[in-house]
C-alpha cells in the first residue's frame, strides 16, 4: 500500500512539469552541413507558437521576436573576425539566469528556496507558498537516472520506494512517511519511518519521536491520550524504547543512552493512540499533526497515508502546512483509494512547521466504546484526582477517630519511670524550672560522680570522678560547665551564678528534645499510617501513568521535597523578619513543587497530595501537645507519683530511696519523705529544698 501510495504522489509530483530537450551536432565543413540539411526530416513544431517556416510573414515576426531577446558580444581583439567562432549571440541575463535555474537539481532548488524562506521578512519566517511551489517537482524516470550530484558534499540515500537520490551532507529530514491505520474501535496504528542524515550536531543521541499528550475537541475539552509504545527500529534493527512525559507531551527516547555517529539512518516508530478521535452528534472527528513541528530539522519531503474502517467515504479531509496561526493548504497533493487517502508536501517544512491532517467520518464507521472502555477512560482522565481525594479523606477519617480514642483517655501508667528526672518533672509540670536542674544534680548524685554537701551556710558540690561514661551528651556538657579541668568542689552562691545558667540552659535544652523524641515515638505509629497511606496513593496514580518508573519518581520526590520545606517553614529565628523571609520561601518552592508534579497529574491531585502531607504534620502536632498523646504519658506520671505516695515507708527502708530521690524531688514530694537512719547516709531531699528555696533561678 505504501509503494502504492508514493507512486501516486511522484505521479501527481511529476505531471506539472513538461520539458523540452534539443540536441545540437558539430561540423567539420560546409559538405557535412549541406548533406545533413537534405536528409533532414520535415519540420515539425516543438512549441505552440512556432511559426510555419513556409509563411515569410510568420517567420519575419518570429525572427524578431527572437532577436528583441538576443545581446551582441564585444568582439575579442585577440580573435580573427574572420573566423566564424568570433561572432556569437549571447542570451540575456533574465534568460542565462532562468536557464541556470532550469538546470539545478531538485535539493539544490529545495535549499535555495529553503534559504530564501528563512531570510524571508514575512512574520511568520516564510515567503509565500504559491511562489516557492513551482519550484518542487520530480524529474521524470530517464532524468532520475542521469541525476547529477550538486556542487556541495551529498549523500545518497535510497527512498521507501527503491529509488536512489542524492540530498545534502547536513543534518536534516529528507523522507518522512506515516502511515496511519484507524481501527472501528476508535484505536489507531501507526507506522512512521524517517529517514535522516546525522553529522554529530543535533542528533548526537538519535531520534526522538514527540506524541501530544492531550487532544482537544471542537469545544475545547481536553483529554489525555493512551499511548503505547510497539517497537522501534534504527536501519531495521530493533532498539529498547521507553516513553517519557514532559510537560504536555510524550516523548519517544532510547531506552539506554547511545551516541549517534554520523551518517543515513532510517528509523521507524511504531505506536498505539486511543482516544484521538472525537464523536459529535453527526459525525466523528479525526485530526493528527504528522511531523509534530518539534523537530530542530528540515523535512524536504513529507507523506500520510490513512487507512479507515468501512467503504464510507469520509465526509472531509484537509491538510495543512505552516506554523501555528498561519496554516495553508497551498504546497500539498491529494491521492485516495478504496478505503485510503494520501496527502503529500511539495514543499519542505521548516523548523517549526508542521502538517496537520483533519479527518471527518460518518457516525456509522465506528463501534461505540463499551462500559469497561468507559471506565478506563474515565480512570485515565480523573483516576488520580479520585485515588489522591480518598487518601486525603482516609488520613482525616483515621485522625479523628485516633483522637477520639485519646480523648477517652484509657492508658494505664506503669510503677516505674524510666524516662529521666527532668523530663518527668517536664511531663508534670510543664516547665523546665529550677527544681529541673535540681533533679539532675540528684540524679548524678546517684551515680556516684558527686557529691553534695553542706557546710555552714554554704551547699557544696563535690566532683569525686572523671569517669563520665555513664551519663549522656548533653548531662556531660552541663557537668563539664560546672567544674573546669582543676576545680573539683563548686559552691552553690551567686559567685558561681554563670556557670549554673550555662548549665542550665544545656540541660533544658536537652529534655525539650527528649519530650519531642518522646512525642515522635508515640506518633510513630500515625506517622507511619500516614506516609504508608501516601506512598499507596501514589504508587497507584502512578500505575495509571505511561511511565510508572518516572511518574512514581516524581510524585516521591515530590512528596518528600514538600515535607521538608514544610517542616522548614516552621522554624524560627530570634529576627521575625528572617522567619518570615524564610516561611515566604518555603512556600514558594512547595508552590512551584506542586507545579512540577501538575505536569504528570491534575493540579488538584497534587494539591490534595500536598494537603495529605500537611495533614500529616498538623495531626502530629496536635497529637503532641499535652491534650494529645502526651496525655497518656502526663498520667503515667500522675499515677507514678501515686505510687510513691501509697508506696512511702517501703521506699524509705533501703536503698530504693537513693534510686527514687531525684523523682521525689521532681514530683514535688521532698516534704513528704523524710529522712531516717535507713536512708540518711544518702538523704540530700533537704539540702535540695534549702538550696532552691533560697535562689529562684541556678
Amino acid at each position: 500500500m505504501k509503494k502504492l501510495f508514493l507512486s501516486i504522489c511522484f505521479s501527481l509530483l511529476c505531471w506539472q512539469v513538461n520539458e523540452v530537450w534539443a540536441k545540437a551536432t558539430a561540423f567539420d565543413s560546409l559538405e557535412q552541413a549541406q548533406s545533413f540539411q537534405e536528409n533532414k526530416q520535415p519540420f515539425t513544431p516543438v512549441e505552440d507558437n512556432s511559426p510555419d517556416p513556409t509563411d515569410p510573414k510568420a517567420m519575419d515576426e518570429f525572427i524578431l521576436d527572437r532577436l528583441k531577446k538576443v545581446a551582441i558580444t564585444q568582439l575579442d581583439p585577440k580573435n580573427d573576425p574572420n573566423k566564424a567562432s568570433s561572432m556569437n549571440m549571447q542570451h540575456s541575463d533574465e534568460y542565462i539566469a532562468m536557464m541556470k535555474e532550469k538546470n539545478k537539481s531538485f535539493l539544490e532548488k529545495v535549499y535555495d528556496a529553503a534559504i530564501n524562506r528563512i531570510s524571508s521578512e514575512s512574520p511568520t519566517g516564510r515567503a509565500d507558498v504559491q511562489d516557492s511551489q513551482t519550484l518542487f517537482y520530480e524529474f521524470k524516470e530517464e532524468q532520475k537516472e542521469e541525476f547529477q550530484a550538486p556542487d556541495f558534499p551529498v549523500v545518497n540515500i535510497e527512498l521507501p520506494n527503491k529509488t536512489q537520490v542524492l540530498v545534502p551532507a547536513q543534518e536534516h529530514i529528507p523522507y518522512l512517511s506515516s502511515q496511519i491505520e484507524i481501527l472501528p474501535s476508535g484505536l489507531v496504528s501507526f507506522n512512521d519511518e524517517i529517514t535522516v542524515v546525522a553529522t554529530g550536531k543535533k542528533l548526537k543521541n538519535g531520534l526522538s519521536r514527540i506524541i501530544p499528550k492531550f487532544s482537544t475537541s471542537r469545544d475545547g475539552t481536553t483529554n489525555r491520550i493512551n499511548l503505547n509504545l510497539v517497537s522501534v527500529s534504527v536501519n531495521g534493527q530493533e532498539i529498547p524504547h521507553k516513553i517519557i512525559e514532559q510537560a504536555d507531551e510524550y516523548v519517544i527516547v532510547p531506552q539506554d543512552n547511545y551516541s549517534l555517529e554520523p551518517g543515513v539512518y532510517t528509523y521507524n516508530f511504531q505506536y498505539l493512540v486511543d482516544r484521538q478521535i472525537w464523536k459529535y452528534d453527526d459525525f466523528n472527528e479525526f485530526y493528527w499533526d504528522i511531523t509534530g513541528g518539534r523537530w530542530n530539522l528540515i523535512i524536504s519531503r513529507a507523506f500520510v497515508s490513512i487507512s479507515f474502517p468501512g467503504k464510507e467515504r469520509p465526509l472531509s479531509s484537509l491538510v495543512f502546512l505552516g506554523y501555528p496561526g498561519a496554516l495553508t493548504t497551498q504546497g500539498t497533493a491529494f491521492a485516495e483509494g478504496e478505503n485510503s487517502i494520501g496527502f503529500a508536501s511539495l514543499i519542505p517544512l521548516y523548523i517549526g512547521e508542521g502538517m496537520h491532517i483533519l479527518l471527518s467520518f460518518p457516525k456509522e464507521s465506528f463501534i461505540a466504546p463499551d462500559i469497561n472502555t468507559k471506565i478506563n477512560w474515565f480512570l485515565s482522565d480523573f483516576g488520580d484526582i479520585v485515588i489522591s481525594s480518598l487518601a486525603l479523606l482516609t488520613l482525616l477519617i483515621s485522625y479523628l477517630l485516633s483522637w477520639k480514642s485519646i480523648s477517652q483517655n484509657k492508658t494505664k501508667g506503669n510503677n516505674y519511670f524510666k524516662k529521666g528526672a527532668p523530663l518527668l518533672r517536664l511531663l508534670y509540670k510543664g516547665v523546665f524550672d529550677k527544681i529541673s536542674f535540681g533533679t539532675f544534680l540528684l540524679e548524678i548524685y546517684r551515680k556516684n560522680i558527686i557529691d553534695i554537701q553542706k557546710s555552714d551556710d554554704n551547699i557544696l558540690l563535690v566532683k569525686k570522678t572523671d569517669n563520665l561514661s555513664s551519663l549522656e551528651k548533653a548531662e556531660k556538657k552541663a557537668l563539664n560547665s560546672l567544674f573546669s579541668k582543676n576545680d573539683a568542689i563548686l559552691a552553690l552562691n551567686s559567685t558561681n551564678q554563670l556557670k549554673f545558667k550555662r548549665a542550665f540552659a544545656l540541660l533544658e535544652k536537652a529534655t525539650q528534645k527528649k519530650l519531642k523524641a518522646l512525642s515522635l515515638k508515640l506518633n510513630a505509629g500515625y506517622l507511619l499510617f500516614g506516609f504508608a497511606m501516601l506512598v499507596f496513593a501514589e504508587f497507584a496514580i502512578a500505575l495509571l501513568n505511561i511511565n510508572f518508573v518516572q511518574a512514581l519518581f516524581v510524585l516521591l520526590s515530590s512528596s518528600v521535597m514538600i515535607a521538608f520545606y514544610l517542616w522548614m517553614s516552621k522554624r524560627k529565628f530570634k529576627s521575625a523578619l528572617l522567619s518570615f523571609i524564610l516561611k515566604l520561601l518555603c512556600w514558594g518552592i512547595i508552590g512551584g513543587t506542586i507545579v512540577v508534579m501538575s505536569a504528570y497529574i491534575h493540579l488538584v491531585s497534587a494539591i490534595f497530595i500536598a494537603c495529605s502531607i500537611y495533614a500529616i504534620f498538623a495531626y502530629c502536632a496536635i497529637f503532641a501537645k499535652r491534650s494529645g498523646l502526651i496525655k497518656s504519658c502526663i498520667q503515667e506520671v500522675i499515677n507514678f507519683r501515686e505510687y510513691l505516695l501509697r508506696n512511702k515507708e517501703n521506699i524509705c527502708l533501703g536503698r530504693d530511696f537513693l534510686n527514687q530521690q531525684a523523682n521525689i524531688f521532681a514530683l514535688d514530694l521532698a516534704e513528704d519523705f523524710v529522712s531516717n537512719k535507713n536512708i540518711q547516709e544518702y538523704y540530700k531531699l533537704d539540702i535540695m529544698l534549702e538550696a532552691f528555696a533560697k535562689r529562684k533561678g541556678a
